[in-house]
């Protein structure tokens, strides 16, 4: 249904609503005004005869009020009048049957209540005789009104103070016609404003909706495609706001979208295969790229289907076509597409649905896939080299060793054997060979020590941290005892997922730093943890002779010492770059923040989870 009809629908609802409320309430409100004017000409009508019948109810007498009742009903051709008491009592009645009886109900309650005039329409008789009548309870006082002289030394009496009522049945025919000419002169007047009410909604709801239609006629012309479409302003209201939000946005339009030939080029130019589909997977259009992608004739007589053109490239996996058909967005997934010679190609696919289409872009990835298996190749070979180093720098230092050990045992020897008989100079020189050869000894040591490092795979396990801290601590007892040191473990050291054994070694070459390069009378060194995101955060603080900042990242490097070897007890140098190596084989990082003189803290960080790799 159209709108304007909707509104002069809700229009002609309210109007006719509005109609027939007004001519029942004016009907009501004529009719009262009617019924109060004979009941207030009633009580004119008996204000003479209220004497009389204020003493006919004050003696219960029937006669007078007989008498009284007869004048009244001869003045005001009542049907029926009677003088009635306050509890419904009858004394008299024009009917004098029902003199004694009780009149008592509601419109006498209310007479009673109020103490003054109670009305409302009856009727009285029975078939062709019943007359439409006002029945009327008019209150009789004790006595009469007082004076104006009384009034004005008496006061106003108290109260409104009554000997009964005067009932009776007005005739109400004498004023029926004027209430129907009245009633059907306020009807005219309600029809003649309802209709001028509908003639000014009708015009009211034309110039709304004109704002209206022109809205639409634009919106119109914006789906064509002419996005450079201005509305009529025809109004100052919200309607006519939103006719000028409309021109904004078609302004806009014409300003940033594109045409669709334009759009069609760009899909044809694209160097990936782009293929727009229905939702049931019927193919619409297909740029050249995967024409020659997939050798299809996409405009040939013969429908192509999407899902007989892909392929899962593993088995059991979900068609991409399903997966699309349930809303899904598809970013980059591996697939094999089915060519029209049989071939299956490697691709990669994303798609997403646009409205009630589907726009699907293809890459091949044959190359990649070479370039895949060309690097896993150089890979393994890389591997492949690393181990024979491995072995060989093992073959080696172990090759070394050997003769070391001849001419540190043979020098000894002579030392032992010959020292007294040697003069000086030849002994400094056998000295200086012995200690020379020992230096090697632990060169080729700690360089086993680094290879073994890369060479050594041990499982990695829950392990408790003050547990690794507490044993490279008893490794080093000792050098503790020696140097009055202590070792101080933080009381909430966690948990870590590792190689046991190399994070032990990480303590044991931090804590033996820490305490070698210490002149303080009492060394001491603090190991801390705390939660850094979602790693392991380690603190190895002392108050030892400190790092000179330049020298903060050349410490880690193998045999890089910042002293002479005869100082701080000698040395290689190897022990921080195996720590490094160790902590960047469980995916952390090492680094030390130091100020010279004030002592060092060397900090470094591990993944507080597993990960996938490690737990397998």
């Amino acid at each position: 249904m159209k709108l304007h009809l909707k509104v002069m629908l809700f229009a002609l609802a309210l109007i006719g609503g509005a109609l027939a409320a007004n001519i029942y309430f004016s009907r009501a409100a004529v009719s009262e005004a009617i019924s109060a004017q004979i009941a207030e000409a009633g009580e004119i009508a008996a204000t003479g005869l209220f004497p009389a019948m204020r003493e006919a109810l004050n003696a219960r007498s029937e006669a007078e009020g007989l008498r009284a009742l007869h004048d009244f009903s001869r003045r005001t051709g009542a049907l029926y009048a009677a003088l009635v008491l306050a509890d419904g009592q009858v004394v008299a009645h024009t009917n004098v049957a029902l003199a004694g009886s009780s009149m008592a109900d509601p419109l006498l309650s209310r007479a009673v209540w109020s103490g003054d005039i109670a009305f409302l329409r009856s009727a009285v008789g029975e078939g062709d005789l019943r007359e439409e009548t006002v029945e009327t309870l008019i209150p009789v006082p004790y006595e009469a009104p007082p004076s104006g002289e009384s009034l004005i030394f008496e006061g106003i009496p108290e109260g409104d103070k009554f000997a009964g009522f005067l009932r009776a049945a007005l005739p109400l025919a004498p004023a029926k016609k004027a209430e129907t000419d009245i009633g059907f002169k306020l009807m005219i007047v309600a029809l003649v404003i309802s209709a001028a009410t509908l003639v000014i909604s009708a015009l009211f709801i034309r110039l709304i909706l004109r704002q209206v239609a022109l809205l639409s006629e634009g919106m119109m012309k914006v789906r064509e495609g002419d996005y450079d479409v201005s509305v009529p302003v025809v109004s100052r209201d919200e309607l006519g706001e939103a006719a000028e939000s409309f021109n904004k946005l078609s302004r806009g339009l014409a300003e940033t979208t594109v045409s669709k030939e334009h759009l069609d080029s760009l899909i044809e130019g694209m160097p990936d295969p782009v293929i727009i589909a229905g939702l049931d997977g019927g193919i619409i259009r297909a740029n050249r790229a995967a024409v020659l992608f997939s050798g299809y004739d996409f405009k040939g007589p013969e429908p192509v289907a999407l899902r007989a053109m892909l392929e899962p490239e593993a088995a059991g996996a979900p068609h991409p076509c399903d997966l699309l058909e349930k809303g899904a967005h598809i970013r980059e997934l591996d697939l094999l597409l089915v060519a029209s010679d049989g071939r299956r190609r490697p691709a990669m696919l994303s798609a997403a649905p646009a409205g009630d289409q589907l726009v699907v872009v293809l890459k091949d990835t044959a190359q990649h896939k070479e370039s895949e298996a060309r690097v896993a190749r150089y890979l393994k070979e890389v591997e492949r080299v690393n181990s024979e180093l491995d072995s060989f720098a093992h073959t080696v230092s172990h090759d070394l060793k050997e003769p070391l050990r001849g001419i540190e045992m043979f020098s000894g020897i002579l030392i032992s054997d010959y020292g007294a008989s040697l003069d000086p100079q030849a002994s400094d020189y056998l000295s200086r060979v012995v200690k020379a050869a020992g230096r090697m000894r632990r060169l080729i040591d700690d360089l086993l020590g680094y290879a073994r490092v890369a060479r050594t795979r041990n499982p990695y396990e829950r392990t408790s941290s003050a547990g690794l801290v507490a044993e490279a601590a008893a490794g080093l007892s000792a050098l503790i005892g020696e140097k009055g040191a202590s070792v101080l473990p933080g009381g909430d050291l966690p948990e870590i997922f590792c190689d046991p054994v190399k994070m032990r070694q990480v303590f044991h070459n931090l804590l033996s730093n820490a305490l070698k390069y210490n002149d303080a009378p009492k060394p001491e060194v603090r190991v801390e943890a705390e939660l850094f995101g979602q790693y392991w955060k380690f603190s190895v603080t002392d108050n030892g002779i400190g790092v000179p900042p330049q020298y903060s990242e050349e410490i880690f490097k193998m045999f890089k010492r910042l002293h002479s070897r005869h100082e701080y007890g000698g040395g290689t140098g190897a022990g921080l770059a195996i720590a490094h190596k160790i902590i960047e084989e469980h995916g952390g990082r090492i680094w030390v923040d130091s100020e010279e003189g004030k002592g060092s803290s060397f900090r470094f960080i591990i993944p507080a989870a597993p990960g996938k790799d490690r737990e397998a």
